[in-house]
């Protein structure tokens, strides 16, 4: 049992002084004025920043494990570290374009780590292999395909967590979105070249979002709006971004922020297996993939993934002045669990907020320069060596 005392809090909506969090059994309590309660671990956060541990759900990779060369629980654990080290305390790990065969691979280990209650695992985001191989970026054209009536049994598959689903949707039938969709599948547009027209389709048929917009899509022109442009201008679409100033330069990221409310937005780190290492290079299928610069190119210089983490996303944004604390805090967290369906105490999962019966994935940071002081992740605090 934990008792963080004088704490900043940020709930997920506004910062909140002097408070005290009682957690017990992996969940929030009370948060309150009072004084400590008998039998509590008592630590003096000493006025500095509790927040909801940082949520990512686009996680390809980290510690030297990359989920899709090996969908097993020990390559689970090792992206999980080395996000945890960043404050990365929930992640739906992302299984990209891939042999149509390992997709059941990939699902049996999720569901695997779902039924040991894996710490930080909340479910699987499939990116791909649905896909218009005109925007398939990194994702091998080979395995880049459309879905068929399997498909929907082995994504429909995972019963205790999240399913994301990134696909084109102009190269799939409406009544496979809808299917999904109907299954509970949280279903999101990406490397696509969909028109601005059928994008607004795919949003009235109930797609949610964008998988790392800007990248890999249609892009805003003077004729066609193209994705970029429905995604802005539709109110209620989420849309993940990668803000590390390679796959999208800061000024757009401003730019998109100005057109569409910001608590729209969800930070993602796209991260590959280097994340955490002092790999220089690894591999997609027979790509080799090197690390340059701060960012995973191929040899003709594509972009593979990313080399941050959601909190380097969180601190690239107040470094350039782009959003308010409040807002980035939000980006990082907040906006992935409500995108999710997991901010409300109904949900399986209650994450994104600091409020009593969620759980106690917390941050402490500091209140001046918001490095990472402690984690606590199911009420636990972490240490690393």
């Amino acid at each position: 049992m934990l008792c963080l005392t004088n704490a900043c809090l940020f709930d997920g909506n506004s910062f909140i002084k002097n408070k005290n969090i009682y957690i017990k059994d992996g969940k929030i309590i009370d948060i309150s004025s009072k004084k400590n309660k008998n039998n509590y671990q008592e630590i003096d956060v000493n006025k500095n920043i509790v927040c909801p541990g940082f949520i990512d759900i686009q996680l390809n990779g980290g510690g030297g494990a990359f989920f899709n060369d090996n969908p097993s629980i020990e390559h689970l654990k090792k992206m999980a570290l080395a996000h945890l080290t960043f404050g990365t305390t929930s992640f739906l790990p992302t299984f990209i374009t891939d042999d149509k065969n390992k997709i059941p691979l990939a699902i049996s280990c999720i569901n695997k780590a779902l039924s040991q209650k894996m710490s930080g695992i909340l479910g699987i985001h499939l990116e791909g292999p649905f896909l218009n191989k005109e925007k398939k970026g990194i994702h091998p054209s080979k395995f880049i395909r459309l879905p068929n009536e399997a498909d929907i049994d082995n994504i429909i598959k995972i019963k205790e967590g999240i399913v994301l689903v990134t696909l084109a949707p102009e190269m799939v039938e409406a009544n496979f979105i809808k299917r999904l969709i109907e299954n509970k599948v949280i279903v999101f547009a990406g490397h696509t070249n969909a028109t601005y027209e059928k994008m607004n389709e795919s949003f009235q048929l109930g797609i949610k979002g964008v998988t790392h917009l800007f990248n890999a899509c249609s892009p805003l022109s003077s004729r066609e709006p193209g994705v970029v442009g429905a995604s802005l201008l539709h109110e209620n679409s989420w849309c993940g971004i990668i803000a590390d100033g390679h796959h999208v330069s800061f000024e757009t990221i401003k730019l998109a922020f100005k057109t569409k409310a910001k608590n729209k937005f969800i930070l993602v780190s796209d991260a590959m297996s280097p994340v955490g290492t002092e790999l220089e290079s690894f591999y997609i299928n027979e790509n080799k993939i090197f690390v340059k610069n701060g960012k995973y190119v191929d040899q003709s210089g594509t972009l593979a993934g990313s080399a941050i983490t959601v909190y380097d996303a969180f601190k690239n944004l107040l470094s350039k002045n782009l959003v308010t604390l409040e807002e980035s805090l939000q980006m990082s967290s907040t906006n992935a669990a409500q995108c999710l369906g997991i901010d409300n105490e109904k949900s399986l999962f209650k994450k994104g907020r600091v409020l009593p019966h969620f759980d106690a994935d917390l941050l402490i940071l500091n209140k001046q320069n918001f490095n990472i002081l402690n984690i606590i992740q199911n009420g636990q605090l972490k240490t690393f060596h």
